[in-house]
């Protein structure tokens, strides 16, 4: 299907799709590495690494985004990126925590986690989770308001933080101010309407969908519903939840079905159902289409920092 005539003007010339395999997903990650290495974040944000200890041990890169002028006790955004669980985080995403730290005066912890095929679940999620506790317990130090501590992602990234917000109890660890879920990777039964119709939409597309969760889980199916947050029961008590959902997206019902279960267990759930958008939309950051919906991200975030 040509969807072409139905996304906003502004994104199209961002439609292009790579396939998905061992191969892309491995030379696209020295061009991915590369980029994020030697773009620049604005005078306004101070860059740093930090080094966490995750999934069996294993250290993982953290990228510390802080507004200039930061102060002690600042809010913290710690943010799992998207990429199929395969993928470098993009430049795209460098720019939006840029944002995000700038915007939120917040400073904004960037996991690097570990990769699938070669890491299979549950790797990525340890490893955030790892994350999670190493800013909640090192929160004096880390300059970061220990009680104004939110979790966010962006679909493979938003799996991970939707399951770590569904299961902080038996984790035990403190519930997270809220959860921001950008066109989130939720169900791995793949049975919506919107699998079935989306087979072949720009960026992203359900074939790759099953492909991705083939690499991230082999085909255990008990496996893929414990990495599904779909399948996860949930706590007593859920954080306050934004779900951003994209159009023309393989994965747009499973999200809307996920604020639905949120909201029937309790949560306050704000859905952002954007229209003609793509998975991966904002990658075209400067289009008024994202800065629009970055702004409705920005006042969640700012909301729930500031309450």
């Amino acid at each position: 299907m040509n969807y072409l005539e139905l996304i906003d003007p502004e994104l199209r010339k961002n439609t292009r799709t790579y396939p998905f395999n061992l191969f892309v997903v491995t030379s696209g990650n020295v061009f991915q590495e590369a980029a994020w290495r030697f773009s620049k974040c604005p005078p306004s944000i101070k860059e740093e690494v930090i080094a966490v200890e995750g999934y069996q041990g294993l250290p993982f890169k953290t990228t510390v985004f802080s507004p200039a002028g930061e102060k002690a006790h600042m809010p913290a955004l710690i943010y799992a990126h998207g990429g199929a669980f395969a993928y470098k985080p993009a430049v795209y995403q460098k720019k939006l925590a840029c944002i995000y730290a700038e915007e939120a005066k917040c400073k904004v912890f960037f996991a690097h986690y570990h990769l699938s095929p070669r890491y299979k679940y549950p790797a990525a999620y340890e490893d955030v989770l790892s994350l999670y506790r190493y800013v909640t317990s090192h929160a004096e130090e880390l300059g970061v308001d220990a009680d104004r501590i939110g979790l966010g992602g962006d679909s493979a990234g938003a799996s991970l933080a939707a399951l770590l917000c569904s299961r902080y109890e038996q984790e035990k660890v403190r519930m997270p101010r809220f959860q921001m879920l950008v066109y989130p990777l939720i169900d791995a039964d793949m049975k919506t309407e919107s699998v079935k119709q989306f087979t072949d939409t720009p960026l992203w597309n359900s074939r790759y969908t099953e492909r991705m969760w083939r690499f991230y889980c082999g085909k255990d199916r008990e496996l893929r519903y414990k990495a599904s947050p779909m399948h996860c029961p949930l706590p007593g008590m859920l954080p306050d939840t934004y779900i951003e959902t994209a159009r023309y997206d393989s994965l747009h019902d499973e999200g809307i079905l996920y604020g639905e279960k949120l909201k029937n267990a309790g949560a306050d759930v704000e859905i952002n159902d954007t229209e003609g958008t793509f998975h991966g939309y904002d990658v075209a950051v400067d289009a008024q289409i994202v800065r629009y919906n970055v702004e409705k991200r920005l006042s969640f975030i700012r909301r729930h920092f500031d309450r």
